[in-house]
């Protein structure tokens, strides 16, 4: 837990890019919070990402590091994009849960973030046709970044099945045994990174 605690604090210095990564990146090569995907010759790759169940897909193009403090009122206003984290280390290799189960990013080097935070999921709170923030093309609205991180005990029984709703974070942190309380503030199991993502959703084939 402390080498978590330890990139916790990492992650609140550096600027974390989201879904933007390229392929493939090793943790010794990860790109620098100022460079992307694009600046090294490619195109930034699609996420899967988890709402309300279901599986979307999504793109970053922009990350606006430290928006909370210099867009507090956008901040404000933002939807949820929710890191959920594997403990898994950072040797760089893809993991298989003992439930069978992969991670999304398995692993993911997104520019700025922590190796110890590369094996995760993304959950958000809707996609298009979801309801009222849903539209009929790229869900653009700015995301801001909440990072947890899963307890290990919960992620290596043999019938773990990932969250994949706000709704499901809501219950597994009153639950109490799903994530790591290990961050300061009123929520001790989310960890807000305090920047924003312009991130939309986008088809699989994009």
């Amino acid at each position: 837990m402390q080498v978590i605690q330890r990139a916790v604090l990492a992650l609140a210095v550096v600027s974390l890019a989201g879904c933007e990564r390229s392929t493939p990146v090793q943790p010794e090569r990860a790109l620098s919070p100022t460079m992307s995907a694009d600046k090294m010759g490619g195109k930034p790759e699609i996420d899967p990402t988890y709402a309300n169940g279901k599986t979307v897909y999504m793109i970053g193009p922009h990350v606006i590091p430290g928006a909370r403090e210099t867009m507090p009122n956008a901040y404000a206003h933002a939807e949820e994009l929710y890191l959920l984290v594997y403990p898994a280390g950072t040797n760089g290799d893809p993991i298989t849960l003992n439930s069978g189960y992969q991670p999304q990013c398995n692993p993911c080097f997104h520019p700025g973030l922590p190796p110890t935070f590369v094996y995760h999921d993304h959950v958000i709170t809707g996609a298009p046709g979801m309801g009222n923030n849903g539209t009929a093309g790229a869900y653009k609205a700015p995301w801001k970044i909440i990072l947890l991180v899963y307890n290990p005990a919960y992620v290596n029984a043999a019938g773990f099945t990932p969250i994949k709703s706000e709704a499901d974070i809501d219950a597994a942190e009153e639950a109490g045994n799903v994530f790591l309380p290990m961050f300061p503030g009123p929520n001790h199991y989310e960890f807000d990174t305090g920047n924003l993502l312009i991130c939309p959703t986008v088809s699989s084939h994009a």
